[in-house]
């Protein structure tokens, strides 16, 4: 079910994500990595997807160094639904305005 999971949000990803985006997945668990266009900060995306109530977890936090600034890691345990993807997608629009606004 978990694997279900995780492949329908990595679908979502490449769907909605500028084409760039690059998704793995661990071994085992229910996260992916995601790694974000390099002018786009995570941890800007983090405080934007907070505002609109969308959790993920800046790459930064993963990083004693404050590595990861471009990536972000999204758990895929929840349900799948249409509040899910619209979150996914908005998610992603959030991604493409960050890194419009860095060019």
């Amino acid at each position: 079910e978990y694997a279900h999971k995780v492949q329908l949000v990595t679908q979502a990803i490449c769907s909605y994500f500028p084409a760039e985006t690059k998704v793995t997945r661990p071994s085992g668990g229910h996260v992916l990595w995601v790694e974000m266009p390099a002018k786009v900060k995570a941890v800007e995306l983090f405080e934007r997807a907070l505002a609109e109530k969308i959790s993920i977890a800046p790459g930064p936090v993963f990083s004693a160094r404050q590595r990861f600034g471009n990536f972000i890691r999204l758990n895929c345990a929840n349900p799948w639904t249409p509040e899910l993807d619209n979150a996914i997608l908005r998610l992603g629009r959030m991604v493409k305005q960050l890194q419009d606004a860095a060019d």
